[in-house]
């Protein structure tokens, strides 16, 4: 076993049913939760032995999350312990013959099928609470009660906090862990985030700590309204909305236009630590699935949108007028197309833009006026905000060499 700190092995080892691994970016959570899966795959939960072979779920909130990090990370600590793994199924199988099946939990009812005897849910937060019962009715291999844990950075006091704090019974255990205590992250990497994020928002990010987000921006929000499973239907065309980050996240976000003139948000690219150089090969293969007509990009890093021109991309500097560009968003909430849809709608697997809606709140000034964002839970909001002012504000038409104003 690779080296791990207190609180890992705390949660690695937990005995209970249901356990939650609740922590801060950066603190080796989701190592905690592969390693605590393996033991599961090889029939030893905290100090109890299970069947094998057996049958194992991995969720995560979102595919691309799945495979860029969830996957990775347990394929990583299992090495050899894995017989074969099946890009395709998305299945891992084990020496001794336990099957590991790796599945995204943005339309929940896929996640029906075969009982289990354990299941890791990671960034659970992120995760609708309806996925969780989905799952919880599934542990019952063998005819047995079987064990589910869950690692994440808290989301708000949404479904984890309720289970886990508030409505906690006995079986349930809560383990939380801020970043600093990962003796084993990049203390440089640490200190720059912790420059960055203040307030609430580090109390989350970096203590692991529930809170709960008052003087929502976007009341209008709501996920029965707003957040679909349905496929996107005739598209006009397609736009990005583009904000810049390393230690925060950047984020790259996709919006069809259908002919009634709304907006679907199909795509989401949301990531730390990518370079300039990262976030070309995204966009450019972004731009070839959609068909982008124009990336409206986060204003402040005029050599980033130079590099996207470079490289042939339509990107323009966005209109960055906050107040306006929230109106304009919260018109899109609140208004409804022809079909009585909503004319702002968000694809269920973009996890952390809707994650974003429900956290993104009103600073308040030293006079007590509410009159401008927090600037945390953020980035996905900018780039919202970008790619709708660029449909909704100013029309331009955009080459990849400048713009021209229509």
């Amino acid at each position: 076993m690779p080296a791990i700190y207190p609180k890992q092995e705390d949660f690695i080892f937990a005995s209970e049913r249901h356990v939650a691994f609740v922590a801060g970016i950066g603190s080796g959570k989701s190592i905690a939760g592969a390693l605590r899966a393996l033991r599961a795959a090889y029939g030893r939960v905290g100090a109890a032995d299970i069947p094998t072979p057996n049958i194992g779920f991995v969720t995560a909130p979102t595919y691309k999350m799945l495979q860029d990090a969830t996957v990775r990370t347990f394929r990583d600590f299992a090495g050899d312990y894995i017989a074969r793994f099946n890009k395709s199924d998305m299945i891992a199988t084990m020496r001794n013959g336990s099957e590991v099946l790796f599945r995204s939990t943005h339309e929940p009812e896929n996640l029906r099928g075969p009982s289990i005897s354990w299941w890791w849910g990671d960034e659970a937060a992120l995760s609708s609470a309806e996925s969780r019962k989905i799952m919880i009715g599934r542990i019952r291999q063998f005819g047995r009660a079987g064990y589910d844990w869950q690692t994440t950075t808290p989301r708000g006091r949404n479904h984890i906090w309720q289970r886990y704090v508030q409505d906690v019974r006995p079986g349930f255990r809560l383990i939380r862990a801020a970043t600093r205590e990962n003796v084993f992250q990049d203390a440089e990497i640490v200190a720059d985030w912790e420059e960055e994020y203040v307030g609430d928002f580090a109390r989350q990010e970096l203590l692991g700590e529930f809170v709960a987000f008052e003087g929502l921006i976007y009341p209008e929000f709501d996920r029965t309204r707003h957040v679909t499973t349905a496929q996107l239907g005739e598209r006009r065309r397609a736009v990005a909305g583009v904000d810049w980050g390393y230690a925060n996240p950047g984020v790259i976000l996709v919006l069809a236009i259908d002919g009634d003139g709304g907006m679907h948000l199909v795509d989401e690219h949301y990531q730390r630590q990518r370079r300039i150089d990262d976030w070309v090969t995204v966009a450019a293969q972004t731009r070839a699935i959609w068909e982008i007509s124009a990336f409206f990009c986060d204003p402040s890093s005029p050599d980033n949108i130079r590099a996207f021109r470079q490289a042939g991309l339509p990107a323009q500097e966005a209109d960055n007028t906050v107040l306006t560009g929230l109106e304009k968003v919260k018109a899109r909430l609140a208004g409804r197309g022809a079909d009585g849809r909503p004319r702002l709608v968000i694809g269920s697997d973009a996890a952390n833009t809707i994650a974003e809606f429900e956290m993104y709140q009103w600073a308040t000034n030293r006079h007590g006026v509410r009159d401008e964002p927090v600037k945390a839970n953020d980035h996905a909001m900018d780039a919202l905000r970008y790619a709708v002012m660029g449909i909704d504000g100013k029309k331009k038409t955009v080459t990849t060499q400048g713009w021209n104003y229509a």
